[in-house]
């Protein structure tokens, strides 16, 4: 049990990006059991508001790659839908339950392989999915969490630490030119290349292992302030395959995703809005080839909601400074494309 001082203080620290919007855009079926899947459960707050709006029958799925997150949610969620008298089922990897009405299916794992975890549970078809791809707030401010230059801690990066390398593989492995190429096309760093070279020539004395130490690198290298977010958070991107994964995961929802429901996606950064974009505008084509007679055989299979990105209003953004540069797309499905 996690001590709920703790779930309180967290709750204090985050506010969910439109919010809103997000829940306000969800159609909940009368007639159907509705299959809602969160990709990116973080701090919940977005799961709690929509769980609340499902049928007894209706089953509700989390994405986390974090275990620490889902441990904290699960905690939360007792608490919350308890006291409004909402019955749901825990629902976990091994297979016990605790009571509750709508059906929560806990997973730990990132969502690129979200195909396959609903392969494992048995659904092929879901009514409702979205992503909110902003890390959370207990990330940034929690030093043991890896993410953030303000506090010293290892240099890991990592969303899920039971796999795959960290940031300190990265700074430590990778030669001058793709640590260049790394800060520069995911945060487009002015100074990618002096911070890349003083990086490498930091290592062969000795290898950098703490935020700390990355941190006095980059100020040694410039003075310019924003640098050190600029390069942890383009290291955020290389350890977990951020881009990658949101593309592979887009392609798959969009398969899985029933006739006439939606999908709704919350970035932060251009090029997450960009791949989005780009995918959801793809969808949207009956062929996507060049020949002049078609042939690919590419069925659209997306109707584009919000033509326009979704944006938080100025009270967000003055209430929740984080919440500037998010924006949000909604597409509904039309047409069934798998196989």
């Amino acid at each position: 049990m996690i001590e709920q001082e703790k779930i309180e203080n967290l709750e204090k620290k985050h506010i969910s990006v439109l919010l809103n919007e997000l829940v306000d855009s969800i159609d909940i079926s009368k007639t159907k059991t509705n299959v809602i899947v969160d990709c990116t459960l973080g701090m919940w707050w977005h799961a709690s508001k929509i769980i609340e709006k499902m049928n007894p029958w209706d089953t509700f799925i989390w994405f986390d790659a974090d275990i620490q997150n889902l441990e904290l949610a699960k905690e939360r969620l007792t608490r919350v839908l308890s006291e409004n008298n909402i019955e749901f089922w825990f629902i976990e990897s091994n297979g016990n339950k605790a009571k509750t009405q709508v059906n929560i299916v806990l997973i730990h794992s990132n969502f690129v392989h979200l195909k396959r975890e609903l392969q494992n549970i048995w659904i092929e078809k879901i009514t409702w999915i979205y992503y909110d791809l902003w890390i959370s707030s207990l990330h940034v401010d929690e030093a043991e969490r890896w993410f953030s230059f303000k506090k010293d801690g290892p240099l890991d990066m990592r969303f899920d630490k039971s796999s795959g390398r960290t940031a300190a593989d990265i700074v430590n492995s990778y030669t001058q030119d793709e640590l260049r190429k790394v800060f520069l096309t995911y945060w487009e760093e002015p100074s990618s290349n002096k911070i890349a070279a003083r990086i490498v020539e930091t290592r062969k004395k000795q290898k950098l292992k703490t935020t700390k130490e990355l941190t006095n690198v980059i100020e040694e290298t410039t003075k310019n302030q924003k640098s050190k977010n600029r390069i942890f958070q383009a290291l955020r991107i290389e350890t977990n395959k951020e881009l990658e994964n949101i593309e592979t995961s887009l392609r798959d929802a969009i398969n899985l995703l029933d006739e006439k429901w939606k999908i709704f996606v919350i970035s932060f950064h251009s090029l997450e809005d960009r791949i989005t974009k780009q995918i959801f505008k793809k969808e949207t084509k009956d062929c996507i080839c060049t020949d002049l007679i078609c042939s690919c055989g590419h069925k659209k299979s997306l109707k584009v909601i919000s033509k326009k990105p979704i944006l938080p209003t100025k009270k967000e953004i003055e209430e929740n400074p984080r919440s500037r540069s998010a924006k949000a797309r909604l597409a509904e499905k039309i047409y069934n494309n798998t196989p």
